[in-house]
């Protein structure tokens, strides 16, 4: 019995550990004519290596929406951004 809820709390605790999640820092984007500011991100990613959920997916839906900005006119800037780290 004792070996059975040791192995339990392993595999929950493997588990968990693959669910922890994280998020990438947002990305501010100025319009130089207009000065609206725009935002992508934080977009949330787990420990998992692969999936919907992955940090590659995560930086992958970061680009895309700087890359819709940019092709808008607006510029990355990093003023106002909290460091993280």
């Amino acid at each position: 019995m004792g070996i059975c809820l040791r192995l339990h709390q392993l595999i929950l605790i493997g588990m968990l550990t693959l669910l922890v999640g994280c998020v990438t820092d947002p990305v501010l984007l100025l319009h130089p004519q207009t000065q609206k500011e725009k935002q992508c991100g934080p977009y949330y990613f787990t420990g998992m290596s692969s999936g919907m959920f992955s940090k590659d997916a995560a930086l992958e839906r970061e680009r895309a929406c700087v890359d819709d900005y940019e092709q808008e006119g607006y510029e990355r800037i990093t003023k106002g951004l909290p460091q993280t780290g």
